[in-house]
């Protein structure tokens, strides 16, 4: 079962796709350089012949700026669609083409389409079904989803599409939950896994839920058949409730995970006897009238691609007063000294983790006197995030660095950047200064900015270690971290198989 691995990729796609990361030099508004709308798909889908299958995807805007007049393809006159496959496009769309409209920065809008493959003999058990956005008539990205047909059938369990929510901090909301099993044999019990890898908290405080700390949330185990073609949800009285702590940062969406999986009899008996005798409420499921802390060992399943839905709690704008923090090269001539500089927020919130729409960092102006031998790996050479240099240069040059904050900053929390220098022999050591971007919750410039100084004592080693700059690795690092990267490591990912050996 690869419930982990699936669940730490799927963690890997928020932090970098959903929310998105900073590009190191971005273009000015409105120019386009950077507009990308990736589609992130499935790479193969199993159905059942004569049957018909629901396939969801994702498209997201990964640039840092809204795109207008997108448009999604299926197929091409170099890849048609077989006819074979029963393909049925989203409802609104002519000849396989679809007008999305217009897509903000960081925004994900689902799709679906149906296949149906003529039930019989195929000359082809596999078929094919590329696609491709556009922007303004743009090729932005291409991909495929290969449709891999079977008459032997199977268990294929779904989850059903969560709305997103807009949660204040403080607030509570509960989450509609419905499982269904689109498959033709039955499932003998289920699990459902909720993990939240940022700032929102899931409730299950129930006797068949266990806390997984690996995951980053709950499983809870359900000893319930679920029939071919039946549709399981939790009742009003047992619900999944989300919530948002005091003092969580906004704006900023927080992806919330759902996956069901079936689960063997050992697994069930294992999970029963490790938790005999826990107190408190059961989480139960009811079927739906058919109007239509350790991993789980499952039953296999058509595609588990689908047993996960996602969704995000928006949280609106909070204040946070993001100051700088200062620092002092301290040593004789010819010593290589550290400082550490940076943010320290004020509150009353934790600050935003990094996305599209809020970019934090410091501008760091190093004093006179200094010659730079090591970064900290978040900072490249640059006085903007709009001017930062390529990664790789000698560091002797450097005089301006701009160094991001990646994460959340938590009230009255610090987020430091460590800078090494050699201190030369000087007539005067002029300042220099950190400078903060605040974004979008700072509306509070009087600290925005320190001072960094150079400090000298008596003695001295002569010279000192020769300079020869930062390893081009270290600076690559550096820059690779700043990269809007999410959708390629998705898709690389997705494109390799993961090997599990059983155990």
């Amino acid at each position: 079962m690869l419930l982990r691995a699936r669940f730490a990729l799927a963690g890997a796609v928020s932090v970098l796709a959903v929310s998105g990361l900073a590009l190191p030099a971005r273009a000015a508004e409105g120019t386009g350089e950077f507009d990308y709308v990736g589609i992130l798909s499935p790479e193969t889908v199993t159905v059942i012949n004569g049957q018909s299958k629901t396939v969801k995807f994702d498209l997201y805007n990964l640039g840092d700026s809204a795109v207008r007049d997108v448009r999604l393809t299926f197929g091409s006159s170099s890849e048609p669609i077989s006819a074979d496959l029963g393909f049925a496009a989203p409802a609104g769309c002519v000849a396989n083409i679809c007008d999305i409209g217009d897509l903000k920065a960081g925004q994900r809008r689902s799709v679906k389409f149906t296949v149906k493959p003529v039930a019989g003999d195929s000359a082809d058990p596999a078929g094919t079904i590329a696609l491709s956005t556009s922007i303004g008539g743009q090729t932005s990205d291409r991909s495929s989803i290969i449709v891999l047909r079977t008459d032997k059938g199977g268990v294929d369990l779904e989850i059903d599409d969560i709305a997103d929510m807009t949660l204040s901090p403080g607030g509570s909301a509960d989450v509609p939950v419905a499982v269904r099993n689109s498959g033709d044999k039955d499932v003998s019990a289920l699990g459902l896994v909720v993990a939240s890898p940022l700032g929102v908290k899931t409730a299950l405080n129930y006797r068949n839920c266990e806390q997984d700390a690996e995951i980053g949330g709950f499983v809870c185990v359900f000893n319930d058949t679920l029939a071919a073609g039946g549709v399981f949800t939790l009742p009003e009285d047992t619900p999944l409730r989300v919530s948002v702590p005091k003092g969580t940062a906004g704006p900023y969406d927080y992806p919330v995970f759902v996956a069901a999986v079936g689960l063997t009899d050992r697994f069930v008996f294992d999970f029963a006897r490790r938790t005999a005798g826990a107190a408190g409420e059961e989480l139960t499921l009811e079927p739906v009238a058919r109007r239509s802390a350790r991993e789980p060992d499952a039953v296999e399943d058509l595609n588990e691609e689908d047993n996960f839905a996602e969704f995000a709690v928006s949280v609106p704008k909070t204040l946070a007063d993001s100051a700088a923090v200062g620092g002092v090269f301290k040593g004789a001539v010819g010593d290589r000294a550290t400082a550490e500089v940076g943010v320290h927020n004020l509150g009353p919130s934790a600050t935003v983790p990094l996305s599209v729409n809020a970019v934090q960092y410091a501008h760091v102006k190093l004093p006179t006197g200094v010659t730079l031998t090591t970064v900290d790996r978040r900072c490249l050479p640059g006085t903007s995030i709009d001017d930062v240099g390529e990664p790789g240069g000698e560091l002797s040059a450097v005089t301006d660095l701009v160094c991001v904050v990646l994460e959340s900053v938590p009230d009255n929390g610090r987020n430091l950047f460590a800078l090494t220098a050699e201190i030369r022999e000087a007539t005067e050591y002029k300042a220099g200064s950190v400078q903060v971007e605040g974004s979008v919750q700072d509306t509070k410039g009087g600290n925005d900015q320190a001072a960094l100084t150079v400090e000298t004592t008596g003695g001295g080693q002569g010279g000192g270690l020769p300079i020869t700059g930062a390893p081009a690795g270290l600076l690559a690092a550096g820059g690779a971290t700043l990269l809007a990267a999410g959708l390629i490591a998705y898709r690389l990912a997705r494109r390799r198989r993961i090997v599990v050996v059983a155990e």
